[in-house]
C-alpha cells in the first residue's frame, strides 16, 4: 500500500506508514487490498455467488421458505386428485380401463360392490343408471354424495354420474366376475 502523504510503499496490512507515521483509513486499506490478487479473487467469488444463486439460497431463511413451499405444493398435489370424475381403488374390486370404449371394467368375487368415487368440486348427488346392450337406461337410482353407490355383478353396464348444479359428468362401468379379468385383457 502506498502512503498518500509521503509515497512510501508499505505492507498491505499496515495501519500506519513506516516512514511518516500517517494512519491509513479503512477506505485506503480496502482500496489497496482490492488491487491485490486476493482482492480480485474475493470480488470474483462475490460475483460467482450471485450468478450461481448461492448468495440467495445460502441464506437460512430462504432455504426454510423453499422447504415450506415444497411441502405446501406436495400437500396440495397429494390432496388434489384432478378435475375429472374417476373410480378409486377398493379391496372389493379390481379396476381396468378400456381407453377405446372409455369404460371402466370392475372385477370382483362379490355379488355387490360398494363403488368408491372421486368427484371433483361439490356435486349435489350421484346418479347410477343401469344400461342395456344398446346403451339405453333400464333403471336408475340417486345417491347422496356421502354414500357409496352399490353395483351388482350381473354383466350390466352402468352410467355413473356426478350431478352438479350446472350439469353432470359421467363415466361408464361394467362389473364382472374376477375369472373374466384375464380373458378381457
Amino acid at each position: 500500500m502506498i502512503c498518500t502523504k509521503c509515497g512510501k510503499d508499505n505492507l498491505i496490512k499496515a495501519d500506519y506508514c513506516v516512514q511518516c507515521g500517517h494512519a491509513f483509513t479503512k477506505q485506503e486499506k480496502e482500496a489497496a487490498y482490492n488491487q491485490t490478487i486476493y482482492g480480485k479473487l474475493d470480488r470474483f467469488d462475490e460475483v460467482k455467488s450471485w450468478v450461481t444463486l448461492k448468495k440467495i439460497t445460502g441464506n437460512f431463511f430462504v432455504r426454510l421458505l423453499i422447504l415450506v413451499c415444497i411441502a405446501v405444493i406436495g400437500f396440495l398435489t397429494h390432496t388434489n386428485r384432478g378435475t375429472e370424475m374417476k373410480l378409486l381403488e377398493s379391496s372389493e374390486y379390481a379396476i381396468d380401463w378400456n381407453s377405446t370404449r372409455n369404460e371402466y371394467y370392475l372385477y370382483s368375487d362379490l355379488d355387490q360392490i360398494h363403488l368408491k368415487l372421486y368427484l371433483p368440486g361439490k356435486p349435489e348427488s350421484i346418479g347410477v343408471a343401469v344400461l342395456d346392450a344398446q346403451g339405453n337406461v333400464i333403471s336408475s337410482d340417486t345417491y347422496s354424495t356421502d354414500t357409496e353407490p352399490v353395483l351388482e355383478k350381473n354383466g350390466s353396464s352402468y352410467k355413473i354420474s356426478g350431478i352438479y348444479e350446472e350439469g353432470e359428468t359421467s363415466i361408464l362401468a361394467s362389473v364382472y366376475d374376477t375369472v373374466y379379468r384375464d380373458m378381457m385383457k
